[in-house]
């Protein structure tokens, strides 16, 4: 696993279209390993419901097959809504403290570390939530 991405240096040091680029790139590549993986499960759905009608598997079976399958394709949806939301954004060329007024520098900041914190703490919460 690597180490989480630093949203303060990423701001501070990239420029706003390389950010939106770097956006675009891990939600298409995200959207584009659902879009596999929603599709095995669809041809796994699509094999199991003759066995079903067969009577060779049970019909919780491919109630819970399906029930993964719709699952997956949702995610993938939202994922590619969101590539479009980003790629139809236009952004300014040059770092986000280009674009402030140099008296909000020291506000925007703490913005950005606090945004920063909940990002990080975010991450640490998924990474460490309980096993159900």
């Amino acid at each position: 696993m690597r180490e989480p991405l630093s949203v303060e240096a990423a701001v501070l040091s990239r420029d706003m279209t390389v950010l939106k680029r770097e956006a675009a790139d891990s939600l298409a590549a995200l959207g584009a390993a659902h879009a596999l993986i929603s599709s095995a499960r669809l041809a796994q759905v699509q094999e199991l419901r003759p066995r079903v009608i067969e009577g060779q598997a049970s019909g919780e079976a491919l109630m819970a097959l399906a029930a993964e399958y719709q699952g997956w394709q949702g995610d993938q949806v939202r994922i590619f809504d969101a590539l479009a939301l980003v790629m139809r954004m236009g952004v300014p060329r040059g770092l986000a403290f280009d674009q402030l007024d140099p008296g909000l520098e020291e506000q925007a900041r703490s913005h950005l570390a606090s945004l920063s914190l909940e990002y990080q703490r975010r991450l640490l919460a998924e990474q460490f939530q309980p096993s159900v």
